[in-house]
């Protein structure tokens, strides 16, 4: 069955074909073009000339038969005979009636910058019509989840700049890698699709703000193109269990990260229908074919040609500027001891929170008191009335309270120069930081819409196991449980961490949708906060 059309306009129509009948070298119509409201991504058809891939092991693949596959075809200009991706990607130019001269410059785990500290002779050459620059997986992603944005930006930059001063009419795609359930765990994302998700949006988002920010041709959205094959239960978010029925496994068997022929068959599909702006839909399936030597059947394939269509047919994604960061420093009133880290001995009142935007001393907040899981409350500061009324105030205590589920009121409307906080406290021999989903919630403590925010070890205060240097605060718990109190209580060394984020960070992109949001849910199995608040950005 021919698939709906997106709501946009035709302007002309080329090589028209029966859609039941997928013929080898058949021309390809072209993808809609954007209405109105989408131009801003509209971008010229690229359909023939010199074409350089640059990248890692997301490339040039990682296995058979992705690896080598189509190699004769393709020049690797580091000599290593490889095919992977862009043979595949030749493969299937060439299936719509296109002359590509496709190559490839790729080096294993390795990212833009490398490449152009190593490689400038190649990827500096005049005769490059286009050049698709993909990072190292994990490089564009924020700090907190173990990322280097800016080392990203500068890469993306360098290359770019050496590609233009070659060959100033070139065309530069940015390759956007995807998530994966080995990256989602290493990085300190939620497990399961909850996960992918949470990656996947962070790289879109660099991957767009560079392309915007550095001026290139386009984003090719492969790792969207995995996560809209998941949402459809088309491939398994969780291979190590088996795959289920009727599903593929996107990711490779032996390591759930690199791509398996799956994968690299819709990297190589999307790119395809990004860089060409023709169907992939009218691609063959039959023997000959990409698809069939790959050993993908005609069915898997034609969902992954369809799915390479949708994304490639989708406006460009609106950038969510994100705040979302470790706290760096506190000060503190009362009972504080000098020291680094001070030392809280009793109660005492958070002063000021220092993040990456500066220290703010504007403090609303409420001490994470009587708002139990499994260990009893106990608290230096105001107990609040119940479990859904966090107390007002700011006190930092010094007794165990995990938080199980609770809801926190601040009695006030928030905005976009709003930033909430979270300081938690653990055992001086742990990390700072649990699994923690945040949602917000209007004065009667019902959810305001769908958004939430799920926050991991990774995005709290970055204090390794046993180091109580880098925390806000040292203490000891002198209430609770006896497992995190010791004996005598109050002989256990316990310290302090914190993690903000804005309305941003929680998915709002339109203020007027949470006017009725007052305060925030926190619930967590493990985490033991102290003081729950927000403070205004100039």
């Amino acid at each position: 069955m021919r698939p709906s059309p997106l709501p946009a306009v035709y302007s002309h129509v080329v090589g028209l074909m029966a859609w039941g009948v997928l013929a080898l070298n058949a021309s390809c119509a072209p993808l809609p073009e954007p209405g109105p409201e989408d131009l801003g991504s509209s971008i010229a058809p690229v359909t023939g000339g010199t074409i350089l891939f640059v990248g890692n092991s997301f490339t040039h693949g990682n296995e058979e038969p992705a690896y080598s596959y189509n190699k004769a075809a393709v020049t690797d200009t580091n000599g290593s005979g490889v095919g992977g991706i862009p043979g595949i990607f030749k493969k299937l130019t060439t299936q719509a009636g296109l002359s590509f001269n496709v190559s490839l410059e790729t080096a294993s785990g390795q990212g833009l910058g490398w490449h152009y500290a190593n490689r400038p002779a190649i990827i500096g050459q005049a005769t490059w019509n286009t050049v698709v620059l993909q990072e190292q997986s994990t490089t564009p992603l924020p700090t907190a989840r173990g990322g280097s944005p800016t080392a990203f930006t500068d890469g993306a930059r360098n290359l770019r700049s050496l590609v233009l001063s070659k060959n100033p009419a070139a065309n530069l795609f940015l390759y956007e890698t995807w998530a994966s359930p080995a990256s989602v765990s290493a990085q300190g994302y939620p497990a399961g699709t909850p996960g992918l998700q949470a990656m996947q949006t962070d790289l879109r988002d660099a991957y767009f703000k560079a392309s915007r920010e550095l001026g290139f041709t386009g984003v090719a959205r492969v790792g969207d193109g995995y996560l809209r094959a998941v949402d459809q239960n088309l491939a398994d978010p969780n291979p190590a269990d088996g795959i289920s029925a009727g599903m593929f496994n996107l990711w490779s068997a032996s390591d759930s990260r690199h791509s398996s022929k799956y994968g690299s068959y819709l990297s190589a599909a999307v790119l395809f229908a990004k860089i060409t702006q023709l169907d992939p839909r009218a691609l063959a399936t039959g023997p000959g074919s990409a698809a069939a030597d790959l050993g993908i059947s005609a069915t898997e394939a034609g969902n992954l040609h369809r799915i390479a269509y949708e994304i490639a047919a989708l406006p460009d994604p609106v950038v969510t500027v994100r705040t979302r960061l470790p706290v760096t420093g506190a000060t503190f009133t009362g009972a504080v001891t000098a020291g680094a880290p001070v030392q809280l001995t009793g109660g005492a009142q958070l002063a000021s929170l220092t993040t990456a935007e500066g220290t703010f001393t504007n403090l609303v907040g409420a001490t994470a008191s009587g708002v139990t899981g499994t260990n009893t409350p106990s608290s230096l500061g105001t107990v609040p009335a119940n479990a859904n009324a966090a107390a007002s105030g700011l006190g930092a205590h010094d007794g165990s309270n995990n938080v199980g589920s609770g809801h926190f009121q601040f009695g006030t409307g928030f905005s976009a120069r709003t930033r909430f906080f979270i300081v938690e406290s653990t055992l001086a021999s742990a990390a700072v930081g649990d699994p923690t989903t945040v949602t917000l919630i209007s004065a009667s403590n019902q959810a305001v819409g769908t958004y939430s925010l799920s926050l991991g070890e990774s995005d709290f205060t970055a204090t390794a196991a046993g180091n109580t240097a880098a925390s806000l605060a040292a203490l000891n718990y002198t209430g609770g449980v006896a497992s995190v109190t010791g004996t005598p209580a109050g002989s256990a060394k316990s310290k302090l961490g914190a993690v903000s984020f804005s309305l941003a960070d929680l998915g709002v992109t339109d203020l007027t949708s949470v006017s009725a949001a007052t305060g925030l849910r926190i619930s967590s199995s493990t985490l033991d906060p102290n003081v729950i608040g927000l403070y205004t950005v100039p």
